[in-house]
């Protein structure tokens, strides 16, 4: 417990219902010392609560896939979902192609597709053009294109997507409908 107070005979504690009065002779006060950690240990463990977080992040995406029935017609799709979450967390730069040092929005739709041996362009209005047309969110299959004004991602299922989002966010997980939705593309 923390002491907030001392008196001869009495201790002031912080507890979580607010303070209370224990007699000195139930008690042993002493001073706890936190260790101060180098820069390099900050760093060290900075980037370890990043990694446990976009674990976290990916396994939940995963989960939202794993919802989804398997079928024949949606195989692909699900593989290219289940790709693209691995970079979740990893950072949006603007006109970027790498998946793990930087990508923005286009980039990432083309390089997880190329994965398979898709070429798409690196715009978004012209992947809107790709694939073929799927007819309303409700009939969207994980790894259709989710393509908005001048932003594109992948749907991953239960009305969620994962796209390069912007340089604060980076990847992440999102609803589809955060915006209006201009065209869903079937790439597969």
């Amino acid at each position: 417990l923390m002491v907030t107070e001392e008196t001869d005979d009495w201790v002031k504690v912080d507890i979580e219902e607010g303070f209370g009065w224990v007699s000195r002779e139930f008690v042993t006060v002493y001073t706890e010392f936190i260790r101060a950690e180098s820069k390099e240990e900050e760093a060290a463990r900075l980037k370890k609560g990043a990694e446990e977080s976009r674990r976290a992040r990916t396994r939940a995406a995963l989960k939202t896939i794993s919802t989804v029935e398997v079928t024949n017609e949606n195989e692909m799709g699900i593989t290219v979902a289940e790709y693209a979450v691995q970079f979740i967390g990893n950072p949006y730069v603007w006109g970027g192609t790498s998946l793990t040092n930087g990508v923005d929005c286009s980039g990432f739709t083309m390089k997880i597709y190329e994965a398979y041996g898709v070429t798409l362009p690196h715009s978004s209005s012209a992947q809107r053009k790709q694939g073929y047309a799927v007819d309303g969110l409700e009939n969207a299959q994980p790894g259709d294109l989710i393509c908005y004004s001048g932003h594109v991602a992948i749907y991953i299922g239960d009305g969620m997507i994962v796209h390069a989002s912007n340089e604060k966010d980076g990847i992440k997980v999102s609803k589809a409908a955060y915006r209006k939705i201009l065209a869903i593309r079937r790439i597969f």
